[in-house]
């Protein structure tokens, strides 16, 4: 019998849940095939690929250096599970908001994030269209502080995992409200005034799954009873993916 490939499964998994969810749920009325989704769809196959060659490069590299703080590893492996993760996921997004903030504010790394940006349309799909380097960039961010912490490889999958499934979830086109826990969990509502077309509006929000952090360093805006109407940059980028690779470069 023939196996279908990881990649296939897990388009065929997003399509199953956020196309439902998007019909019943939608923010904003639009096509299922809008502008871009095929260039969206090629970030989709070729991000799942350098994605998993990049954790593979960083397990190599943090196992050589992980060495550097042996008692703080043995601590934080020892403790339970439930806790690595809590804590492993504060971390992880501590690492990633102030990344997120140097692809803002360093004008040749906006070069590479502004493709993020380019989308005009933002729903479940708009997810993947990421820079190859700057997914690097973000990625290494991200877990190299884990690796060298020392949490167990069983809390970092359920860290990748989560990670993976909210990124998905606060792109959605999806109405949904959280007013108790909007500053505990990154949902839509929020992460979708990060891609307004005002870049004071898009120059906020900056964490993707505790949006306290935002809060905490004054970056957080989420407007009571509004919501973002115009989504994209100023930057003409042709919607191509192979224009997209280039662009940084130009």
């Amino acid at each position: 019998m023939l196996e279908i490939p990881d990649v296939i499964k897990g388009i065929l998994i997003l399509i199953c849940v956020f196309i439902p969810l998007e019909k019943v749920l939608a923010l904003h009325q639009q096509n299922l095939f809008r502008e871009g989704w095929l260039t969206d769809l090629c970030y989709y196959f070729s991000g799942y690929f350098i994605g998993k060659g990049t954790i593979q490069i960083l397990i190599v590299f943090s196992l050589l250096s992980q060495g550097s703080i042996p008692m703080l590893s043995r601590f934080v492996s020892q403790q339970p599970l439930s806790l690595q993760v809590v804590v492993s996921i504060l971390i992880g997004d501590l690492c990633f908001y102030f990344a997120h903030r140097l692809l803002h504010t360093v004008p040749w790394l906006w070069q590479f994030h502004a493709i993020h940006h380019s989308s005009t349309h933002i729903d479940w799909l708009a997810t993947v269209r990421v820079h190859p380097f700057e997914q690097i960039f973000t990625k290494a961010c991200q877990m190299i502080p884990l690796y060298w912490l020392g949490f167990s490889t069983e809390a970092l999958v359920i860290y990748a995992i989560f990670s993976s499934a909210i990124a998905f979830f606060i792109h959605a086109n999806i109405r949904i409200q959280f007013p108790i826990l909007k500053l505990l969990i990154a949902t839509p509502e929020f992460h979708h005034w990060h891609h307004d077309r005002n870049p004071k509006i898009s120059n906020k929000n900056f964490a993707v799954q505790l949006p306290i952090i935002d809060y905490i360093f004054g970056t957080w805006h989420m407007p009571q009873g509004e919501t973002p109407t115009k989504y994209g940059s100023k930057l003409n980028i042709q919607t191509s993916y192979l224009n997209h690779l280039i662009y940084p470069f130009k």
